[in-house]
């Protein structure tokens, strides 16, 4: 029975490197690579993904890193960059957050349900007014 047992876990760890090395994951996606780790299907936890989030993310010592190409945002936000101009949880500064069904829209909470100014999406201006998300509705 042990023989067994050893045998089935080398025929899996072998079928594993060779999938591997085919670039096929489990599912027959891609092979986890670093530029798709963050949006990767694969069942990945959002807690693995911030633990191997790129160094641009974290900005604690140094603020200036948010400004470099590729980086989330401008802002610096308890050593995190972000865009204060559209994140939830800091919208126009650090630490404001956005309620529901309120969106962040150029650094101010609003109310994309009923704002004439940002009706359903950011930006998207009602000539009459907003009801329910929809432009002149009745």
């Amino acid at each position: 029975m042990r023989k067994l047992t050893i045998y089935l876990m080398a025929l899996a760890l072998a079928s594993a490197a060779t999938l591997d090395a085919a670039g096929i994951g489990i599912e027959g996606s891609p092979a986890f690579t670093e530029e798709n780790h963050l949006t990767s299907a694969s069942g990945r936890s959002r807690f693995l993904a911030a633990a191997l989030a790129p160094s641009f993310r974290r900005c604690s010592s140094h603020k200036s890193i948010c400004l470099a190409p590729g980086s989330p945002g401008p802002t610096c936000c308890h050593g995190i960059c972000v865009d204060a101009k559209t994140d939830l949880r800091n919208c126009g500064k650090c630490g404001t957050v956005c309620r529901f069904p309120q969106a962040c829209c150029g650094g101010k909470c609003v109310n994309l349900l009923s704002n004439k100014q940002h009706c359903s999406r950011c930006f998207n201006k009602c000539t009459k007014r907003c009801v329910f998300g929809m432009c002149n509705y009745a």
